[in-house]
């Protein structure tokens, strides 16, 4: 089944299921995310936690919801104070455009443009290079250039194929702050997730699902939850297909 077809197919599925809300969570922006659904009808697909969980985008009014004023609103005021460091991002990509990008690629001999996101710094890791160490240099380039500080405030992760720069916010931040505006608890979800930065998300889930493609931390994870943990047979998108339609 090609893609498209593939997520057509889901979107048949969310819609004929008996869930209320179907939330993406992912690590991209809207620009790449934009291309996957606008093959889903359904308006249980309502929003999308983008960027990390950086970024709330609402569909249905075609806009990006203003997340520290949200997390205000419900009184998490902790997770309002890291919604801001998004301030600091945007002076590190400033940063990272006039200087450390041309850093990094004299050492690297690589294209090490950003992809184009709001809340996060983020480039490919070279494919030969190491991506520890990618992670240290980034993150030491920077410290000597900006404030200590405020440095300090972010996060340097890395992926299997990114390094992500986030502003002290995870996915779990999100799914807590959504949650609450939908008025839905944890334990009447169920996560789906297939790499590292899943783990904390899984943790909290009492119902988890990942594909057969997961990372195997993962894999250990969904199935220590017994009952409410499932490894699906199947990779990718047949595995949530296969989900939804069961």
């Amino acid at each position: 089944m090609n893609q498209i077809r593939m997520l057509r197919s889901i979107d048949d599925a969310v819609e004929a299921s008996t869930l209320d809300f179907f939330v993406m969570n992912t690590g991209r922006p809207w620009s790449l995310v934009r291309n996957i659904v606008q093959h889903f009808k359904s308006s249980k697909l309502r929003y999308c936690l983008l960027e990390h969980a950086c970024v709330l985008y609402d569909r249905e009014t075609d806009r990006t919801i203003d997340c520290a004023a949200l997390a205000k609103r419900y009184g998490f005021v902790a997770l309002a104070d890291r919604y801001e460091n998004i301030r600091i991002i945007e002076k590190l990509i400033a940063w990272y455009r006039a200087r450390g990008q041309a850093q990094l690629e004299a050492h690297y001999g690589v294209d090490l443009s950003p992809i184009e996101k709001f809340g996060n710094l983020s480039f490919v890791i070279p494919v030969e290079a190491d991506g520890g160490e990618v992670l240290q240099r980034i993150e030491s380039l920077a410290r000597a250039d900006l404030d200590p500080l405020q440095i300090d405030q972010l996060d340097f992760v890395r992926s299997d194929r990114y390094i992500d720069v986030l502003p002290g916010i995870h996915k779990l931040d999100g799914i807590h702050l959504l949650t609450k505006h939908l008025g839905v608890a944890l334990n009447e979800a169920m996560a789906v997730g297939d790499y590292l930065n899943d783990l904390t998300v899984f943790e909290c889930f009492d119902q988890v699902m990942c594909p057969a493609n997961a990372h195997p931390d993962i894999q250990a994870l969904a199935r220590s939850k017994g009952s409410g943990g499932f490894v699906s047979r199947l990779s990718y998108g047949a595995a949530l297909l296969q989900l939804l339609s069961d």
